[in-house]
C-alpha cells in the first residue's frame, strides 16, 4: 500500500504535468501539449485533473486537425456524471460533427443608437433593454444549506441572446502584464471553434482569464452629452449638509465637555476644572473659516498628508511613458479639448493598485497613481483609469470631495494616532493604575473619533456614488475602451484584496481615503478575493438582478461593481464591440430614475411584497423566507423597519394630536393637553424607532443561538441573486482571522475572515454595544488575529457580504462572543424609555 507521502508526491507530479501541458497548449506547442495531457488523462482518469486534461485534449486534437480522436474523446465525456461537463461535451460534440458544414452567419441586428445608462437624471436614455428574468435557467437551492450551487454563466454555456446581435470573433489577445494572466490563463486556440472550453467551475480549479476584448476604432460615435446641472446641485447640497453636520457634532462635543467640567468643578472645587468660556460661543463663523481654508489649501494639505502616510513623490513623464504612452496622450488631448491646464502627476510608492484626484481648482489639481497600478495594469488599462480621474476634474466633483476627505481626516487621524501612541505609552508605563487610566482615555477618544469619521461620510455618500457613474462614462468616451476599464476596475479590486491578505489587515490609508478610489475597499474585499475562485459574471449576478439592490447601497460610497461593469458592457455594444464580461443581458431593467423618489420607493416595496412575497411555499429557500414572511411585511419595509418606525412614530403623534383636538372641543378636558404637545412629537420618534427595531429582531435573528447552520463557500454565497440581509441564514465558516491589532480594532472596525475561497467581513458588537467593547473583556476578537478560527453567525448579503457574529472560536478553545440580538433589544428598549422620559418631562413642565 502506498504511503501518504508517495501519494502526495504522485498527485503533485500529475498537477505539474497538467500545468506544463496547459502552458504548452497556450503556446500552441501542440505535440508537447498532447503528450503531457494524454499522460495526465491516463494517470488520473477518475479524478478532476484527468477530466480537465481530457477537455484540453479535445482542444489540442481539434487544433491539429485530428477530429477523429477529438470526437471519440468528446463522446466519452458525454457520459460524465458532472452535468456541466456533460453539457459542454454534448455541445462540443455536435459542433465537431458539423464542423465541415458550418451554418451561414446570422444577420446582425441593429445596435441601439445610445446605450442604456444609469438611473440618474443626468443619463437621458430612450432605449430600453428587454427584461430578462434573473431566475431563469437557475439551479435550485440546496434544501439543507439554502445556497445555490455554481451554475454556468452564459459565457460558459455559449448562449446567444436573441436580443443581442452576434459579434465578430476577437483578435488574438495580447500578452497581459498582470500576475493573473501571466501565470494562470488557459486559452483555447480558437474561440470560434469547438474548443471554447469552460472551466469546471469549482473554487479549487477555477482560473481567472481575460478575453482581452477590443476597443472602438478611431472616429467612434459619441455618447449623448451629459447634463451636469443636477449633479452640481447635489454636490453643493452634500457639502452644505457636511458643514451643518460638522457644526452639530462640534457643538455637541463642546457643550458636553463644558458640562463635564462643571460637574468636576462642583465635585473637586479645583480651578483648572472650570468650564471653558470659548466653548459656549457659536462655532458657525469659525467653521466657515476652517472649511474655506481647507478647500483653498486642499492640494498642498493633501500632498503633506500623503507624504506623511505613504511618501508620495512626483511622477515624472518618463516614468509614465514607460508604463503607458496612451495615458500621456489622453492627458494632453483631453486637457487641450477642455481648455484646462494639465494636472500635476504624483506617484505613491506602494504595491496596492489605486488612483485618485484631488485639489481645489483644475490648475491646482493632482492625479495620483500608485506603483502597484503601473505594475499590475496594462498600458490601455492605465489610460482608462487616468481618464476617469480627468473626468472628475472636468466635472468639478474633485473639489468638494477633496474638502470632504480632509474634514474626515481630522477625526480619522485622531483615531489612528491615539491607538498608535496608546500601545507605546502602555509599554512604557509600569504603574498599573496609570496604565489603566491611559487605556480608558485612549479607548474613549479613539472610539469617539472613529464614530465621528463614519458619521461625516454620510452626507457625501450620494454624490460619491453618482460621480463614479459619470467618470466611468467619461473614461469610456475618452478612450473608446470600456473593455479596458472593465479589466482595470476588476484588477484594482483584486489587487486591494491581495494587499489585505499580504498585510493581514486593511491599511489606514485604504480606509481613510476610500471615497476617492475607483473601487471601494469594502467591495474590493469580497469581489477581489472571490474573483479568483469563480467566474465574475457569476459573483456579480446579485449586483445586476436583485430588485432591492439600489436601496441597499445607501451606506456605500461606491455603486455596485456589477452595475458599473454592466454599463461598460452596454457602451461596448453601442460601439459594436465584443464585451469583456457578459453582463449586458443579465438582470433586470436599469433602475428607475430618482425623480419620483417616494413613489418609486413604496411602489417597489409593495409590488415586491405582493408579487414576490418570498413566503417560502413555492421557493426552495423556504426556511429563510418563512422567518421573514411570518411578519406579513414586505421584505424591504421589514429590512428598514427601525427607520420606517420613525414615520410610524409621527403617525402616532398625529393620532394623539387629533384625539387631543377632538377632546379640547368637549367638556372632557383631561386629554386636551395632547393637542399640539411638542413633547409627544419628540418622544414618539424614538418610540417609533423602538417599535421598528422590535419588529425586525425576530426576522434578523430567527434562532438564538443559530441552528441549521450551513457551511457555504464564498462563491456559493455570491451566486444567490435573491438574498437580502433580512434572510439571516445561519452559517459557519473556517479560516484565518485578519485585521488591525490592539485598540484600533476594539470596536471590530477591521475583522476579516480569510477562507479558502475568499475574504469575508465580520461584524462584532458587545452585548452592551460600543461601550461594552471598551471595557475589559476575557477574549476580544482582536486577541485571535492571525489564528485559525471558526466563525458562526448570521449571513448578511447586501451591497457587501458580511457575517453578524455569534461566536468566534479558535483552535485553542478560546471563544469570543458577540451580542447582536441582545444589543438590538437593549437599544430598542433604551429608545422607548428615552421617548417616554421626553413625554414625561414635557408633562411635568406643564404643571
Amino acid at each position: 500500500m502506498a504511503s501518504p507521502n508517495n501519494q502526495n508526491s504522485a498527485d503533485l507530479s500529475v498537477k505539474q504535468s497538467l500545468e506544463a501541458g496547459l502552458t504548452a497548449l497556450k503556446a500552441r506547442d501542440y505535440p508537447r501539449a498532447i503528450a503531457l495531457l494524454e499522460s495526465v488523462a491516463e494517470t488520473a482518469a477518475d479524478q478532476p485533473l484527468g477530466t480537465r486534461a481530457q477537455m484540453r485534449l479535445v482542444a489540442a486534437y481539434t487544433a491539429t486537425g485530428n477530429l477523429q480522436k477529438a470526437i471519440a474523446l468528446c463522446t466519452s465525456l458525454t457520459k460524465n456524471p458532472n452535468t456541466q461537463i456533460k453539457t459542454w461535451a454534448d455541445r462540443t460534440l455536435a459542433e465537431l460533427i458539423n464542423r465541415r458544414h458550418p451554418k451561414p452567419p446570422e444577420t446582425p441586428q441593429k445596435i441601439p443608437e445610445t446605450p442604456p445608462e444609469t438611473g440618474f437624471v443626468a443619463f437621458e436614455i430612450g432605449t430600453e433593454l428587454p427584461k430578462i428574468s434573473p431566475t431563469a435557467d437557475k439551479p435550485s437551492a440546496d434544501p439543507k444549506t439554502e445556497f445555490v450551487p455554481f451554475e454556468q454563466t452564459s459565457r460558459q454555456k455559449n448562449v446567444k441572446s436573441p436580443h443581442i446581435p452576434p459579434l465578430p470573433a476577437p483578435p488574438k489577445p495580447p500578452q497581459v502584464k498582470t500576475a493573473e494572466s501571466e501565470t494562470s490563463t488557459p486559452i483555447a486556440p480558437d474561440r470560434d471553434s469547438a474548443t471554447d472550453i469552460p472551466e469546471v467551475v469549482t473554487p479549487d480549479t477555477y482560473e481567472l482569464s481575460w478575453r482581452n476584448s477590443g476597443r472602438a476604432k478611431s472616429g467612434w460615435r459619441k455618447l449623448k452629452a451629459m447634463k451636469l446641472a443636477g449633479f452640481w446641485v447635489e454636490a453643493i447640497a452634500s457639502t452644505i449638509a457636511l458643514f451643518f453636520l460638522t457644526r452639530f457634532i462640534l457643538e455637541f462635543l463642546l457643550t458636553n465637555i463644558n458640562s463635564l467640567l462643571v460637574q468636576l468643578y462642583i465635585f473637586t472645587r479645583l480651578p483648572f476644572f472650570a468650564p471653558i468660556q470659548l466653548f459656549y460661543r457659536d462655532p458657525t463663523q469659525f467653521l466657515q473659516f476652517i472649511f474655506g481654508l481647507l478647500l483653498a489649501s486642499s492640494p498642498w494639505l493633501t500632498d503633506a498628508l500623503l507624504k506623511l502616510i505613504c511618501g508620495i513623490e512626483p511622477l515624472g513623464g518618463i516614468t509614465l511613458l514607460k508604463s503607458s504612452k496612451e495615458a500621456n496622450r489622453v492627458i494632453r488631448s483631453f486637457c487641450k479639448q477642455q481648455n484646462m491646464p494639465a494636472p500635476m502627476l504624483k506617484l505613491l510608492p506602494i504595491d496596492v493598485p489605486v488612483a485618485f484626484s484631488y485639489g481645489c481648482l483644475p490648475r491646482f489639481a493632482r492625479i495620483v497613481v500608485s506603483q502597484g497600478l503601473l505594475d499590475q495594469l496594462t498600458e490601455d488599462e492605465i489610460a482608462t483609469i487616468v481618464a476617469r480621474e480627468l473626468g472628475h476634474i472636468a466635472h468639478w466633483d474633485f473639489a468638494p470631495m477633496s474638502l470632504a476627505v480632509l474634514v474626515m481626516q481630522i477625526p480619522y487621524m485622531i483615531y489612528w494616532q491615539v491607538t498608535h501612541w496608546e500601545e507605546r505609552l502602555s509599554a512604557l508605563i509600569t504603574i498599573e493604575l496609570f496604565r489603566s487610566i491611559v487605556k480608558v482615555l485612549a479607548a474613549l477618544i479613539s472610539a469617539g473619533s472613529y464614530g465621528i469619521y463614519k458619521l461625516l461620510r454620510w452626507p457625501m455618500l450620494w454624490v460619491s456614488r453618482h460621480r463614479v457613474y459619470l467618470s466611468d462614462r467619461t473614461a469610456a468616451e475618452i478612450t473608446g475602451n470600456p473593455n479596458g476599464l472593465t479589466r482595470a476596475l476588476t484588477k484594482i479590486a483584486i489587487g486591494m484584496a491581495k494587499n489585505i491578505e499580504q498585510q493581514q489587515q486593511t491599511s489606514f490609508f485604504l480606509e481613510g481615503f476610500d471615497l476617492l478610489f475607483p473601487v471601494g475597499i469594502r467591495e474590493a474585499v469580497t469581489l477581489g478575493s472571490a474573483g479568483l475562485h469563480a467566474p465574475l459574471e457569476q459573483i456579480l449576478l446579485w449586483d445586476v438582478s436583485n430588485p432591492f439592490r439600489n436601496w441597499l447601497t445607501v451606506n456605500s460610497a461606491h455603486p455596485l461593481m456589477g452595475e458599473r461593469l454592466k454599463l461598460l458592457a452596454l457602451y461596448a455594444q453601442f460601439w459594436e464591440l465584443e464585451t469583456e464580461l457578459e453582463l449586458s443581458n443579465l438582470g433586470t431593467l436599469p433602475p428607475t430614475k430618482h425623480k419620483f423618489f417616494l413613489f418609486n420607493l413604496f411602489n417597489s416595496i409593495f409590488r415586491a411584497g405582493t408579487n414576490n412575497s418570498r413566503a417560502g411555499t413555492n421557493n426552495s429557500r423556504a426556511g429563510t423566507n418563512n422567518s421573514r414572511a411570518g411578519t406579513g411585511a414586505p421584505p424591504l419595509l421589514l429590512q428598514g423597519a427601525p427607520f420606517f418606525g420613525i414615520p410610524m412614530g409621527l403617525a402616532i403623534v398625529g393620532v394623539l394630536w387629533l384625539i387631543g383636538g377632538m377632546f379640547s372641543r368637549t367638556s372632557f378636558w383631561q386629554l386636551d393637553w395632547l393637542w399640539g404637545d411638542r413633547s409627544i412629537l419628540w418622544g414618539c420618534l424614538p418610540i417609533g424607532f423602538c417599535l421598528g427595531t422590535l419588529l425586525r429582531i425576530n426576522a434578523f435573528f430567527p434562532d438564538i443561538p443559530p441552528r441549521n447552520v450551513a457551511e457555504p463557500s464564498l462563491p456559493q454565497i455570491l451566486s444567490n441573486s435573491e438574498t437580502l440581509p433580512l434572510d439571516a441564514q445561519a452559517v459557519r465558516l473556517e479560516g484565518m482571522l485578519l485585521g488591525r491589532s490592539g485598540m484600533a480594532n476594539w470596536l471590530g472596525q477591521d475583522l476579516i475572515l480569510q477562507t479558502a475561497t475568499g475574504l469575508v467581513r465580520l461584524h462584532y458588537v458587545s452585548r452592551f454595544g460600543p461601550i461594552g467593547s471598551l471595557v475589559p473583556t476575557p477574549t476580544r476578537p482582536s486577541d485571535l488575529l492571525g489564528k485559525s478560527v471558526v466563525a458562526t453567525g448570521w449571513l448578511r448579503r447586501g451591497a457587501n457580504v458580511a457575517i453578524d457574529l455569534e461566536t468566534l472560536r479558535s483552535e485553542g478553545g478560546r471563544v469570543s462572543h458577540s451580542g447582536h440580538p441582545i444589543w438590538s433589544a437593549i437599544l430598542a428598549f433604551a429608545a422607548a424609555f428615552w421617548g417616554a422620559y421626553i413625554i414625561f418631562q414635557g408633562e411635568m413642565n406643564r404643571f
